[in-house]
Parts: C-alpha cells; sequence; structure tokens
C-alpha cells in the first residue's frame, strides 16, 4: 500500500523525462504500475488519480488546572459518554467560549464527516460528504427534545467539561479506542487538525462515497 501511494503521488523514481508543464499528472507507467500494485481492472480517470484529504480531529484532554493530560489525533470520532456509572452524562458544551448547552444524555459524539457514516449515523446524525469541512456534533440519547445533530464549520473550536455538580464522572474514548476517565474539571477540546489523512479514490471522491 506504501508503494502505491508513493506511486500515486510521483514519489518513485522514473527514467522517463518529466511531462511539461503539469506537475500533478500521472505518468502512463506509473498508472499502469499503480493498478498492478492497487490490483485494479479500472482506477482513475483519464490516466489521473483522485485522492481525497480526509479531515482529522485535533483532541486534547486538559485538567482543571489547565495541563493538557492527553491529545490525539481522531479520524472518526472522539466520544464522552458516561462509562460504567448508571447516571446521565452531565456535561457543558461550549463553541468558540460561547456557551452552547448543557447536555444531559448518554453520551456525545464529535464525528468528521468521515465519522459521519459509523456512530454518530447509528445515534441519529446526518450523513456528512467527506469533502465538506465541518465538525458534527451527535448527542446519544439525549434527555431533552432541544439538543440535536449540528453541524459546525472546521474552524471552530469546541469544548466539553465535566462540571464540578456532575453525579459522576464521564469516560471517552478516541476512534473506540485508548478510553480513559474524565473527572470533575477535566475538559476536552477538539478543533480541526492540521493532518489529514490522504486517501485514494477509484473514480472520485463522490462516486466512490456513494458507492
Amino acid at each position: 500500500m506504501a508503494e502505491a501511494i508513493r506511486l500515486s503521488l510521483g514519489l518513485q523514481v522514473n527514467p522517463e523525462p518529466e511531462l511539461e508543464n503539469n506537475p500533478m499528472e500521472i505518468r502512463p507507467s506509473y498508472l499502469k504500475q499503480f493498478k498492478h500494485v492497487m490490483g485494479a481492472s479500472s482506477l482513475g480517470l483519464g490516466n489521473r488519480i483522485c485522492i481525497s484529504m480526509r479531515m482529522r480531529l485535533d483532541v486534547r484532554v486538559i485538567n482543571r488546572e489547565g495541563i493538557v493530560r492527553a491529545r490525539f489525533n481522531v479520524l472518526n470520532e472522539v466520544v464522552i459518554d458516561r462509562g460504567s456509572s448508571p447516571y446521565l452524562a452531565a456535561l457543558e458544551c461550549f463553541v468558540d467560549d460561547l456557551h452552547l448547552t448543557r447536555v444531559q444524555a448518554d453520551g456525545i459524539i464529535f464525528a468528521t464527516p468521515t465519522g459521519s457514516t459509523a456512530y454518530s449515523m447509528a445515534a441519529g446524525g446526518s450523513v456528512v460528504h467527506p469533502a465538506v469541512p465541518g465538525i458534527l456534533i451527535t448527542p446519544v440519547c439525549p434527555h431533552v427534545l432541544s439538543f440535536r445533530s449540528m453541524l459546525f464549520p472546521d474552524s471552530v473550536v469546541l469544548r466539553c467539561y465535566v462540571p464540578d455538580n456532575a453525579r459522576a464522572d464521564a469516560s471517552v474514548a478516541f476512534d473506540g479506542r485508548y478510553r480513559r476517565t474524565l473527572h470533575r474539571g477535566d475538559s476536552i477540546h477538539v478543533q480541526m487538525s492540521n493532518y489529514p489523512v490522504p486517501t485514494i479514490n477509484r473514480v472520485d471522491h463522490s462516486a466512490d462515497w456513494l458507492y
């Protein structure tokens, strides 16, 4: 797979002369090798390979003293839930330091467009095209009728913390892994990561996403 990515990006040494005035053009020999590596009989359009940059989330776990306890780049979603507690999770959510809502639910999901077809969709969230630059917030079994799935631009910074008067601690997981406890006063900061994931499409990002 690494060889295929190098070929698609034009990083592999090739004795053939460069194509004029088009550094993004895929040379015929590259395409032939790429198809062989990927095992595809039909790949790309017009000797071109479409690469989508899948957005990721930069997520930080911060304690009440403002110290960053952990940091992750998440491709699908970060989930804050009640963990093993029998009580609903109580969370305060902010968008760019503006209070959004007080969450009383089994949990809340912060998802990328890629992750919108995973846990977020199962929880009733919208499906978002991977080319849409946004962050999706979806509650899990909310206790109020007014809190529903919302899509924010990728320029915002989202913050969610466990208040001191919460009945129990919360739990957080990153792409379904690295689960850890959020104590009262701990917070999660979510924003767009500077490190997206390049993915190779068989045709283009819309056709591959739909079919």
